[in-house]
């Protein structure tokens, strides 16, 4: 054959079946017990002996050919195994070549046709299983039928006029059957080979692409803590600012920046927190979820840019309390999303954020009166960086990122999004969550407010090496009433504690300048204090240290951590320090 691969491939396949064998085991007897007494008698014992033994001996060769077909190369087992094969199919074709020679012997019309018709079969059966390799099924059929044709004029001497055609028909017919079958399975094996060169492509490509993934989600996670410094910094300042300030003109100023570092802070945490989980193939958990709390932080964030771009912003929270299935990350930065794009592609009109309740399950839907889009442009508009046309003339903002976020939100939350749009008029995107269980006791959100923190008595020491963050934290502590001071190293934090400060909390960074491990820095310091406790403020997320900080104990905040939730745990350590007994 041209083509050497398809016949390494096919090759082993004439030796899947042991149809000698089997034929071994019936027709020899058959024949014997089919021949009339005499000459003929005895040339069909030799036939039968013959064809027996050869038999054992195929048996004894497929034992090794099948042994050798699972573990050598195939292109060696070719060169190894084809010249024999054709040598064993050209003996057998002789072999039943001769059973027709043994009915010339007998003399009687039936038994020539019935040892004809055993050959017909018997070529018929080889053909299903030879016909993966012509070369091998060739070496049988043009001796066996030659002999076979050569005896008609004996084996009928009266009818061999009818008898010959169909001796030279038949085996013209079954090589063009087996040809057809070999053509078949030649394209099979083109078409497997296809198919597994597609999949490892298809493999290789997947993996790269997850691998690309990976690396960004990694690096993003790594970078966490340089891109969280400055912002908690401003955080920190900000409500510092705020509680230090005097000046009633001042003061929404100050509220607008406070509130603006907060929503920074979100969705900074949404991207980065994701990028984290995504880096370590994580799942995140889903939980119950009240919808009312969500819909007033969003409210509060988007409610000023609508403003601010002359469209009119409604809000209709649900008539009962709804309390659905989801993560809570997940679906405020889905919705963020689409609110961002139904303000960000509506010229003129309104945007309007709604719940509805769908049976047992609640449906989210962000309404605008915009551009809107076609709807064959469907399966396109979850896809990354794509933009509808409409969209992009109306504003040059955006990348295309925001709908496939969204998407990806959903199916991580295994809930369902569904949109419906008219060109020119505006869109409808719709969130559809399964219902959950209303607490008897559900959390109540904090106003929105900026809370007025209560003083704070106590001695606090800040090891952190960025100038931002402690000079907010300074600020901040202070105006709580705490006696704060900064170390940004290992030396500095010893300096201060060989300067007779005794602090009350030890609130360490886990990555400082020199190398210094912040956590093991916060074992040594506490070494030293037998009565402070240990405080872990990190923007970090797959440390060594940070693994061993949680294993250990230890409370682990996540910058940039809000003023409110510092408070909290900065009063919650010292009052429990107040009660706990010396000694």
């Amino acid at each position: 054959m041209s083509d050497p691969s398809p016949r390494s491939e096919l090759l082993p396949l004439v030796g899947d079946r042991a149809s000698v064998e089997i034929a071994a085991l019936v027709i020899p007897p058959v024949v014997v017990a089919s021949t009339p007494s005499g000459t003929a008698a005895l040339w069909a014992w030799t036939w039968a002996i013959a064809y027996a033994l050869s038999s054992i001996g195929v048996a004894v060769a497929r034992r090794r050919f099948r042994r050798e077909a699972a573990v050598m190369n195939p292109a060696d087992f070719v060169a190894r195994w084809a010249r024999p094969l054709e040598r064993i199919a050209l003996a057998f074709g002789v072999l039943w070549g001769l059973l027709p020679w043994v009915a010339t012997l007998s003399g009687a019309f039936e038994h020539a046709v019935f040892l004809y018709l055993v050959l017909a079969g018997t070529t018929v059966s080889t053909a299903a299983f030879a016909a993966a390799d012509l070369p091998f099924f060739g070496r049988f059929l043009a001796p066996a039928w030659v002999m076979a044709t050569v005896a008609v004029p004996l084996a009928f001497p009266t009818q061999w006029t009818i008898v010959l055609p169909l001796c030279l028909l038949f085996p013209w017919l079954v090589w063009r059957h087996a040809r057809t079958s070999n053509h078949f399975l030649v394209q099979q094996s083109r078409l497997k080979r296809q198919s597994e060169a597609l999949a490892l492509a298809h493999k290789e490509a997947r993996d790269v692409a997850k691998a690309a993934s990976r690396e960004k989600s990694l690096f993003l996670a790594t970078a966490s803590h340089d891109l969280r410094q400055p912002l908690y910094a401003l955080t920190l300042t900000a409500q510092a600012a705020l509680q230090r300030n005097q000046d009633a003109a001042l003061r929404p100023l100050l509220v607008d920046i406070s509130q603006a570092a907060g929503h920074v802070n979100d969705l900074l945490n949404s991207l980065l927190d994701v990028s984290a989980l995504d880096s370590r193939s994580a799942e995140l958990a889903l939980q119950p979820l009240a919808l009312s709390p969500l819909l007033s932080e969003l409210h509060e964030r988007f409610q000023p840019e609508a403003h601010a771009r002359g469209l009119d912003w409604r809000i209709r929270g649900p008539e009962a309390p709804a309390w659905v299935v989801a993560e809570p990350m997940l679906l405020r930065r889905a919705l963020a999303n689409l609110l961002h794009n139904a303000l960000r592609y509506t010229p003129a009109g309104g945007v309007l954020l709604a719940v509805r309740r769908r049976g047992d399950d609640w449906a989210v839907e962000v309404w605008d009166t915009g551009v809107g889009m076609a709807a064959p442009k469907r399966e396109a508009l979850f896809s990354e960086f794509h933009r509808g046309d409409d969209a992009a003339r109306v504003t040059g903002e955006g990348q295309g990122l925001g709908l496939s976020v969204v998407r990806d939100c959903v199916r991580r939350m295994q809930a369902a999004i569904d949109w419906h749009s008219t060109p020119g008029r505006g869109s409808c995107f719709r969130i559809t969550l399964r219902g959950a269980a209303i607490p008897t006791t559900p959390a109540k959100r904090a106003p929105a407010s900026t809370p007025a923190f209560e003083p704070l008595r106590g001695r606090v020491l800040v090891v952190d090496d960025d100038l931002g963050v402690t000079r907010g934290l300074s600020h901040l502590l202070g105006e709580w009433g705490l006696d704060c001071r900064i170390a940004g190293d290992a030396a500095l934090a010893h300096a201060a504690l060989d300067a007779d400060f005794e602090p009350d909390i030890v609130m360490s960074d886990l990555r400082l300048r020199h190398d210094d491990g912040g956590y093991g820095l916060l074992l040594d310091l506490l070494d030293r204090l037998p009565l402070a406790r240990g405080l872990v403020v990190t923007g970090e997320f797959d440390l060594p240290d940070l693994r061993r900080a949680e294993a250990d104990g230890y409370l682990v905040l996540r910058k940039p951590v809000q003023p409110g939730p510092l408070h909290a745990v900065l009063r919650s350590m010292l009052t429990s320090r107040a009660l706990s007994p010396p000694g």
